[in-house]
């Protein structure tokens, strides 16, 4: 049992070192370190955009984008001020950022679920229930302003603890967890408001 406590800090330690010795390869125009570190965090990077935005091309183009940016900025990274994967994170926080930002448009959509005639089997209408759940509360998400989602994602869909968020985001403890609050009331707000949850 005690030897399960050290293993994952070790584990993480190990994971650390490699990822430094990767780094400085890839600073020193390594392209198979490079590779590796390409490698290791594009599923995870991808997915996380892929929360943002709910849409797998944007994701794809932007998690590219992530990686140009990492590749191009290397020398700006310091190993000791943070890790490589809340760096990573952050750039790809910027990057969902600047995406909104670019879109510049309201979009109106219809928030109840659309209503179609159809005979299904009664497995397949519980498949159809949970995924027209997760769309509702996608959408729901995207109702929110970018700061309460960003948190929002990362704790419960991307499963990183409060430090962990405050290391990728740059924020302090205290307004985290307030923003994980306040965004989590204004979700159910939302979800009330469409029928989603009951009052």
């Amino acid at each position: 049992m005690a030897d399960d406590a050290l293993e994952c800090p070790l584990i993480s330690q190990i994971d650390s070192v490699d990822d430094d010795r990767l780094l400085m390869a890839a600073a020193r125009h390594d392209t198979e370190a490079a590779g590796k570190l390409y490698d290791k965090y594009y599923s995870e990077i991808l997915g996380y955009i892929y929360h943002c935005t709910f849409d797998g091309a944007i994701a794809e183009d932007l998690t590219s984008n992530v990686f140009l940016a990492v590749f191009c900025h290397l020398g700006r990274f310091r190993w000791r001020q943070s890790s490589f994967r809340a760096w990573l994170y952050r750039i790809a926080t910027n990057e969902v950022r600047m995406h909104w930002r670019r879109q510049k448009r309201v979009k109106i959509v219809s928030l109840q679920p659309d209503v179609e005639n159809q005979v299904v089997e009664p497995s397949a209408h519980v498949s159809m229930v949970s995924a027209e759940e997760y769309r509702l509360l996608h959408k729901a998400l995207m109702e929110l302003r970018l700061k309460y989602r960003t948190v929002i994602i990362l704790r419960y869909f991307e499963s990183k603890t409060i430090a962990e968020i405050c290391e990728i985001t740059g924020r302090k403890e205290g307004t985290v967890k307030s923003q994980l609050h306040r965004g989590l009331a204004k979700l159910q707000d939302i979800l009330v408001r469409w029928g989603v949850l009951p009052e």
